[in-house]
């Protein structure tokens, strides 16, 4: 199981000012954090049914958010969460009451911080542990499953014993020993089964491998196999070989015992392991393996296949209407007029009963689409003669993508198996293609997800512009803006750059969403020209640019061919990626400069690390505020104070400053003391996807 270190976190408190101060806090420890900060109510419940949590710190004072009430709406959320409540002072007779109502921990002074980071930092941990740990477990009995089922497709007589009693086998042990049913064969003593000469023999080999693995920690005996005579029910004696191995069923230790049947030809074994013997299909187990190698395959050369999960619809109804022996001769017919009907591209196999899977070898998704619409088709339109009864039937199809985003098979098969169930759900006879749950995947699923649905976005035209204006305070006239990017999902809703960019800005896949967004910009700027306006837009950029080699000819290429001139392009990066990529950050300045560019710096403060980057990195044209510069700068005679004097440093080193987050008259009256070039913020306008926006009343 990979390690995921970054925190979901859930921040409820009635302060968002107090909340990002926490957040600022354990940052600042070196722990990684995808904050959401909760402040009412009604965004709290939204909150919880659209994603998974680790850890809730919870600060009494939102309006109807009681404990008693929290507690409630988790419970029916069926939230796996540590939740940790962070008050103030005073708490000693809350606090056992707190702990019998779940809370994992208490922080009492919540000016604490160093206390805060630690409690964090160990209930994560202990988060951590309990999810590996009920993974574990799942998998275990996810493994006694599929031991089962290889047990019954066995053609070796399997037994498990537990103090000398069999307490399950399979149909070839109980046939072996001529008896007419497992009931007359489990829960009798192995000792009946075994020649009465042969007893004693069988009884000292069973204690020395106690004793034997008693003395060696419980490692696995030397000698696991004896050679005796068995007696079958009618009394006739026969020469089997046993091999006893220790297991556990049910959580109880015992003995497996297996008899090989040594008459099957080597050839035919082979067959019997990998095939279904009622269908011909491939077996389940041999199936997995298949699935298994796919998976590996998808990660190791970065391709693409599709799992197909086949369930005949009503199955149970047609059962009762038919019988068992009919049901079954309608499942070979059905897997048979399948097989015949697909091409050699799609491996069909019996998964269990009337469900079947398939792995289709093909990399593009409209063509699996059409192969699992052609079997549903096919189904839909055949009629089965089943002793002398026309029987009809259609069935559902899941469809999940196999590829690189690192999910393993048992999870590929489980969405599998969900989006079958959704089809069946929907009415039957229709298939169902899976898409991924974001909360549900981990970093490199999540990646190459949000890519996957970005390039469909783009094709489809439901990724689009938004644009906030950002006013000069000295009376300049161009007509400058903002541009963000939204995404509109295939029910219509939006789509915010919070949810679908940071899972991929860190890889190459963002490159791509700055190409697009470059060149949808660069179109709506020839647009506007035409129109006789004096355009200007920020352009933020992912780190994925600044070391793409092609990036600028790329963009020397656009403005020629639109006929836009670069002055009206300003290209906007985070303090942070400038930080990492200092090197790559020095030369595309330069490099934008030449081409008429210009160049700026997002969610700047005044610290040694982005004093340093000025000096380290020449010509840059802006630079603009990060949101905690800014806020509560009305009331906050240092913030003004502070900004002013980063503005006049600034203006002496030929910098523009941008204010952002400029939400009240009170805020721009201080802002304009300050000396700043620009500011911008929902006070003027929210971002939106007009362009329509008055700048005279500040010329």
């Amino acid at each position: 199981m990979k390690k995921n270190d970054t925190i979901q976190l859930l921040l409820l408190d009635p302060s968002e000012n107090d909340a990002v101060k926490t957040t600022n806090i354990l940052r600042n420890a070196g722990l990684t954090l995808q904050p959401k900060i909760v402040t009412k109510l009604v965004d709290f419940t939204k909150t919880i049914k659209k994603k998974n949590y680790d850890l809730i710190l919870f600060k009494e004072g939102i309006v109807n958010l009681t404990i008693t009430h929290l507690l409630k709406l988790l419970a029916s959320s069926k939230k796996n969460d540590a939740l940790i409540i962070y008050m103030g002072n005073k708490m000693k007779k809350k606090e056992l009451s707190l702990f019998n109502q779940n809370f994992n921990a208490i922080i009492e002074d919540e000016d604490d911080g160093e206390l805060m980071v630690q409690i964090v930092k160990k209930e994560f941990s202990a988060l951590q542990i309990f999810r590996h740990e009920h993974l574990l477990k799942q998998q275990l009995k996810d493994s006694e499953i599929r031991c089962l089922q290889l047990i019954e497709s066995s053609h070796d007589a399997i037994a498990y014993i537990h103090e000398g009693m069999h307490i399950l086998s399979n149909d070839p042990y109980y046939k072996m020993f001529a008896y007419k049913s497992r009931e007359d064969i489990e829960a009798m003593p192995i000792m009946d089964l075994v020649y009465s000469k042969d007893t004693a023999k069988l009884k000292e080999f069973l204690r020395e491998r106690s004793k034997q693995s008693q003395l060696s920690n419980n490692e696995e005996p030397s000698n696991s196999i004896l050679k005796v005579n068995g007696i079958k029910e009618n009394g006739s004696k026969f020469q089997i070989k046993m091999e006893f191995q220790p297991a556990t069923m049910q959580g109880e230790a015992c003995l497996q015992l297996i008899i090989r049947n040594d008459k099957i030809n080597q050839d035919a074994l082979k067959k019997l392991n990998t095939h279904c013997q009622e269908t011909g299909l491939y077996n389940r187990s041999y199936f997995l393996e298949k699935l298994e190698k796919s998976v590996e395959h998808a990660i190791d050369h970065n391709s693409k296949s599709y799992l197909f999960f086949i369930v005949l619809d009503k199955f149970m109804e047609l059962k009762e209407k038919l019988g068992d022996i009919n049901t079954d001769q309608l499942i070979i017919d059905i897997a048979h007029f399948i097989k015949k009907n697909i091409s050699q591209d799609i491996f069909l196999a019996r998964f269990e009963s009337y469900r079947f899977s398939a792995i289709a070898t093909m990399s593009d998704k409209e063509l699996a689409l059409q192969a699992a619409e052609k079997i549903r088709l096919n189904v839909d339109n055949h009629i089965a003669e089943i002793n002398d009864k026309s029987v009809a039937v259609t069935c559902s199809i899941g469809i999940a993508q196999i590829d690189s985003s690192g999910s393993g098979a048992q999870s590929i098969l489980t969405e599998v198996q969900k989006a079958s169930a959704t089809a069946i759900q929907k009415g039957g006879n229709q298939i169902y293609f899976h898409i991924p749950d974001a909360n549900d995947m981990n970093v490199r699923q999540l990646g190459m997800y949000w890519y996957n649905e970005i390039n469909n976005a783009i094709k489809q035209k439901r990724m689009f512009l938004v644009f906030q204006p950002f006013v000069s305070l000295s009376g300049n006239s161009s007509e400058n803006f903002e541009v963000f990017i939204r995404l509109r999902n295939e029910k219509g809703d939006t789509i915010f750059p919070r949810e679908f960019l940071t899972p991929i800005e860190s890889s190459k896949y963002s490159l791509h969403i700055d190409r697009w967004l470059i060149a949808e910009v660069i179109k709506k700027l020839s647009e506007q020209q035409k129109l006789g306006f004096n355009n200007r837009f920020i352009i933020k950029l992912t780190s994925a640019s600044l070391s793409d080699e092609k990036f600028i000819p790329w963009v020397v290429h656009n403005l020629k061919r639109c006929k836009v001139k670069g002055e009206s392009l300003i290209f906007q990066i985070i303090v942070s990626q400038i930080s990492e990529n200092l090197r790559q950050a020095q030369i595309i300045s330069k490099e934008l400069h030449k081409i008429g560019c210009h160049f700026s710096m997002d969610r700047f403060i005044d610290n040694d690390e982005t004093n340093s980057l000025l000096k380290h990195v020449s010509g840059i044209d802006f630079i603009k505020f990060d949101r905690q510069v800014v806020e509560g700068i009305s009331s906050d005679a240092k913030k003004l104070k502070a900004l002013t004097k980063t503005c006049t440093q600034a203006n002496k080193l030929n910098i523009k400053t941008i204010v952002p987050y400029v939400e009240e008259a009170g805020s721009l009256t201080v802002v304009w003391q300050s000396g700043a070039d620009y500011i911008q913020g929902s006070f003027l306008q929210e971002a939106s996807e007009s362009l329509n926006f008055d700048f005279s009343n500040f010329s």
